[in-house]
């Protein structure tokens, strides 16, 4: 009987440390994970789902969290956003974020950083359908927050995008031709950036990526 009491005791215990070691989103995608080395962070993240060369995605409360680790270190982390998967940007460059809890927008970043934001595309005409393209909207943050850079991506999938995407290579149709959308050209062209703004002001982002060194498409 005391050998059965034990077991179950046993079992309890590892039950109840199991259900404590499990992570929310806003313990993993955090500025204080930032620098952190990789065992420390698989040791709140859990296991990595999928791992690609230095990119590693955790699945954190339903949420898609991916780590890039780069010399055993933590060194961008990015967040597939969704009505269930919000992204804290406050826990990376404070003030300079939009207040929490509501969908995350590139005109309410903007707002909130009062920065300047490059926008680009993988490509707004002859995507193909190997894959879904997006629009990006990269931003560096001054000295007092460390010169974090925050990429917000919109998935040219939903109409609402669709139709911001539309709309701003239209504006560039307009300018510079068909040659030039095609080759991507306006994403090395600054007199577009207004026109990218306007047209994705308040479409939700479908993923955000933080930290340092960050890259949005050339032209």
């Amino acid at each position: 009987m005391m050998k059965v009491a034990t077991r179950l005791g046993i079992a309890t215990v590892l039950l109840s440390f199991g259900t404590a070691q499990a992570a929310t989103v806003a313990e993993v995608f955090t500025g204080d994970m930032l620098g952190k080395n990789q065992r420390y962070f698989e040791s709140i993240a859990g296991i990595a789902q999928e791992s690609n060369g230095d990119e590693h995605t955790f699945k954190v409360q339903g949420c898609d969290v991916t780590a890039t680790i780069e010399g055993g270190k933590v060194t961008r982390l990015r967040l597939e956003t969704a009505p269930e998967c919000q992204a804290d940007l406050t826990r990376f460059v404070g003030s300079y974020a939009p207040a929490p809890g509501k969908p995350l927008t590139l005109g309410a970043f903007e707002a909130s950083s009062g920065g300047v934001m490059v926008y680009s595309a993988d490509c707004l005409s002859m995507c193909g359908n190997a894959f879904d393209p997006s629009v990006y909207a990269l931003w560096e943050g001054p000295h007092a927050v460390n010169f974090m850079q925050v990429l917000l991506e919109i998935r040219l999938t939903s109409d609402e995008a669709i139709a911001a995407a539309d709309a701003w290579t239209e504006q560039i149709l307009k300018a510079k031709g068909e040659d030039f959308v095609n080759a991507t050209n306006f994403n090395c062209d600054p007199q577009f950036a207004e026109g990218a703004k306007k047209a994705f002001a308040h479409v939700p982002v479908t993923a955000v990526t933080i930290g340092t060194g960050l890259a949005s498409p050339g032209c």
